[in-house]
């Protein structure tokens, strides 16, 4: 009797140790995949590269001569003055850039008359009002913006759908105007100087093709007030 008991007892032991081993494996089965399912996103994750910013860029659009140069000679003193300008000019579209390449040399000289001009009386208020060595300037324009991301399918398949509404009712929409990196000029006399030189740009060329003129860079020297080396 007690033998028999004994056996039974230990059978039970071993039906529990093995029923207790097949929950064990049934639940690791069932967690193993969600457990590499998780591991799998975090390292998709974390092997995805950030996207970088989009840099600054000079667009197609955009015309870039050599430096513009001048000397300015006051008459009654002589004083020399040689100023260096850097002047990009922004066409309107693809199209128009070839224009103005074709007629840079015009568009150039028409600035020279204009800066030779402004830039004399400039120079004479500088040698009346400001002391040797403190006469000379420099100016940088703003930097340039970043362009803009690509647009989605979804804007663009919106655009579409605009565009087919405004043909059905006999409409037109206007196309956006190219992207333009350049920032608006804090600095008012070369905005207004810009704006100048942009007139002028435009009555060489013709209607729609010269968008805008930007001085990127201004600088000048002054020989006399140069101090002697010792």
């Amino acid at each position: 009797m007690l033998s028999r008991a004994i056996k039974n007892r230990t059978g039970h032991r071993l039906c529990g140790h093995v029923l207790i081993m097949a929950l064990c494996f049934a639940v690791f089965s069932m967690a193993t995949p969600a457990a590499l399912a998780s591991t799998a996103s975090a390292d998709k994750t974390n092997t995805e590269e950030p996207k970088e910013p989009a840099v600054p860029e000079i667009p197609d659009t955009v015309v870039v001569p050599d430096p513009v140069s001048l000397t300015i000679v006051l008459r009654n003193s002589g004083t020399i003055r040689q100023i260096v300008f850097n002047i990009w000019l922004e066409a309107t579209n693809r199209q128009a850039v070839d224009v103005i390449e074709q007629r840079l040399p015009k568009v150039i000289n028409a600035f020279l008359v204009d800066l030779q001009r402004l830039m004399y009386r400039d120079t004479e208020q500088r040698f009346e009002n400001r002391e040797p060595g403190k006469r000379g300037f420099k100016y940088t324009a703003p930097g340039l913006l970043p362009p803009p991301p690509p647009k989605t399918e979804e804007e663009l398949a919106a655009e579409a759908e605009a565009a087919k509404l405004a043909e059905e009712n006999g409409e037109e929409i206007a196309k956006e105007p190219p992207f333009s990196p350049f920032q608006p000029v804090s600095n008012r006399y070369f905005a207004a100087l810009q704006n100048k030189l942009l007139r002028t740009g435009q009555g060489v060329l013709p209607p729609d093709t010269l968008r805008s003129v930007q001085i990127r860079m201004f600088y000048d020297f002054w020989p006399g007030d140069a101090k002697p080396r010792k």
